[in-house]
């Protein structure tokens, strides 16, 4: 592992100027900018977290640009969310360490060529879920750390409506070939996200499958042709065509092609529909189409799935 670094080092990228440039690129907002700052400041003085972020550092680097396992190099919780009582240095202990990364994270997007502002649209991703974290529990926190470690190893980008990640292809060879899948077990391929910012249409959509080919050849021209792009989310959900037909969402799952068996969805859809992952449906209220939908869905006894999917780059 890299080499862990100085308790000075990591006092100087979390304060002054170097704690601003990191609310900077991660597009941190208040109430969020107040409380990390607060926490930034009680970890400088704890010993025993600014070890901790000192780990953190170390393990970031050390993958930096390697397309490892989900929850690689591991990332432990630290506080419940639903807890508003829990210590601010403990709910932006990530934050912070992420923070600490950023430099070095940089550092690696330059040796790539990555210009700033392609830096600054994937970086921003951490301030839109500082937003969404306190929409779904009431206060300020981030506690989806292992989503981050794609963000400062440097293998995840934005492409406008979608990001997308590289990765090495880990579906079983007998779920692929059942899929038709034009690669085989092991090939780098892009893991597709849909981050929450506004629709799905269909041309934003286009676009950023367009954009994914042509960065990859520019900026990691070692690879071979990335051609494949698979993602994994409710958003695939073929019942999705039934339930909200002639929609920007029926037409992003038309354009999968399923990969394997279904998995439970619906807590992902508590989740991202309605941002209250651990309610129950009969708590729920609808203002949308979609929120409608589901609710139907589920007071009818159904349940929504998780599905894997993949489709050919343009």
């Amino acid at each position: 592992m890299t080499s862990l670094p100085t308790a000075d080092q990591l006092r100087s990228r979390i304060s002054g100027a170097a704690l601003e440039r990191a609310f900077d690129y991660f597009a941190v907002q208040q109430p969020d900018r107040a409380d990390f700052e607060t926490a930034a400041g009680r970890i400088r003085t704890d010993a025993a977290r600014l070890a901790r972020v000192a780990e953190v550092v170390a393990q970031l680097r050390d993958a930096m640009g390697r397309m490892l396992p989900w929850g690689q190099p591991p990332l432990p919780a630290n506080f419940d969310p639903q807890d508003p009582d829990e210590p601010v240095e403990a709910r932006f202990f990530y934050p912070v360490a992420f923070a600490a990364t950023l430099p070095d994270t940089l550092a690696y997007h330059r040796t790539r060529a990555i210009p700033d502002t392609a830096s600054r649209a994937i970086f921003g991703d951490l301030g839109r879920h500082l937003r969404v974290f306190e929409r779904t529990f009431g206060h300020t926190g981030l506690h989806v750390q292992d989503w981050f470690s794609l963000h400062l190893r440097g293998v995840i980008y934005d492409f406008g409506r979608l990001q997308a990640n590289l990765e090495t292809l880990t579906v079983p060879a007998a779920e692929l070939r059942a899929a038709q899948v034009p690669a085989v077990a092991g090939s780098v391929v892009v893991g597709i996200h849909i981050p929450d910012s506004g629709p799905l249409r269909p041309a934003d959509v286009d676009a950023s499958l367009a954009r994914v080919r042509p960065f990859l050849a520019r900026h990691f021209p070692e690879l071979p042709p990335v051609s494949v792009a698979r993602c994994t989310s409710w958003l695939l959900d073929e019942q999705l065509l039934d339930l909200v037909p002639d929609s920007n969402i029926a037409r992003f799952c038309a354009r999968w092609h399923p990969i394997g068996a279904p998995t439970d969805g619906d807590e992902s859809v508590r989740n991202f529909v309605f941002r209250r992952p651990y309610a129950e449906p009969a708590d729920l209220v609808a203002s949308t189409r979609l929120e409608r939908a589901m609710l139907d869905h589920w007071r009818s006894g159904g349940h929504l799935h998780q599905r894997s999917g993949w489709l050919k780059l343009p």
